[in-house]
């Protein structure tokens, strides 16, 4: 079946969407190919682990845990994976950042605010198998994994109360579409400090993106320092992201800290990741 399938891919459906300008490509993770000989595998796991050792630093985060060996079990891990996606969602870079970050900050609640199929709701259980998962996306129809002792909800995350969650064990983490200038606000309002986000893509580099919300929160330090506007074309289509945004700089203020990932692309092969670690002045602080 398998053969056949990409025969009439190749032959048939593959002409008929080149014609109308789209690509069909099979739904195969980018981590199914990988190198299989012992020096490269070791080369790339040593490239990625030195690489994020130097964010994790970067990012003021203190880790006890060995990355080198965080690489290593992420790699025996990832085949396991039971979301399969080319194309949306978070790729091997994107999952293994967040596998560190959340193996690093080691929190005891955490919020994903966009689950899209599930993969990173699978990725985080992995690295925090006794933490209280809160998985909110106003669309759940596409989930390909549902954590069974995760809590699921369609509403915004803003709309429930967390005073129950102490805010020094819990993460939050934003890959939903929705403004990170936004998210930084509400979360800071909610008392959480610790935060991820996802497509955290710079003013002079979102033409190239699929429409991230903005302002992201690279663009809030450029929008403090100068209130030109930040517009850019895409599709045809002009985008705007106003020089004057109280909100943004309101959400400026309030991060203490913040450090975005390098895209691993160069240490790894795979597609680059766009993870950001944010941290928050503590409430009543910025």
């Amino acid at each position: 079946m398998a053969r056949l399938m990409e025969r009439l891919r190749r032959r048939v459906l593959g002409p008929l969407f080149d014609r109308l300008g789209y690509d069909l490509v099979p739904a195969t993770p980018d981590w199914a190919h990988r190198p299989v000989s012992p020096r490269e595998v070791d080369r790339l796991l040593g490239n990625a682990a030195a690489r994020l050792a130097q964010d994790i630093d970067a990012a003021g985060i203190a880790c006890r845990h060995d990355l080198r060996a965080l690489a290593e079990e992420f790699w025996e891990l990832i085949p396991q994976a039971p979301v399969r996606q080319r194309r949306g969602g978070s790729g091997f870079n994107g999952a293994l950042q967040l596998f560190v970050l959340m193996r690093a900050l080691e929190p005891d609640f955490v919020i994903e605010s966009g689950v899209f199929r599930g993969l990173t709701t699978w990725i985080i259980r992995q690295a925090r198998p006794e933490a209280e998962l809160f998985c909110r996306d106003p669309d759940l129809s596409r989930l390909q994994y549902r954590d069974p002792q995760a809590r699921y909800c369609t509403q915004d995350w803003s709309t429930a109360d967390w005073s129950g969650l102490d805010p020094t064990r819990t993460v939050a983490f934003f890959d939903d579409h929705v403004a990170q200038g936004r998210r930084v606000v509400e979360a800071h309002a909610r008392g959480l400090t610790r935060l991820v986000f996802d497509d955290d893509v710079a003013a002079h580099r979102i033409h190239a993106h699929g429409g991230p919300a903005h302002p992201t929160i690279a663009m809030l330090g450029s929008l403090r320092d100068d209130p030109e506007p930040i517009r850019w074309q895409r599709n045809g289509r002009v985008f705007e992201q106003p020089g004057v945004d109280p909100v943004a700089r309101k959400a400026a203020r309030l991060i203490a800290r913040s450090h975005a990932f390098d895209d691993l692309h160069g240490a790894t092969g795979y597609a680059p990741a766009r993870l950001t670690y944010v941290q928050l002045h503590p409430e009543g602080g910025g």
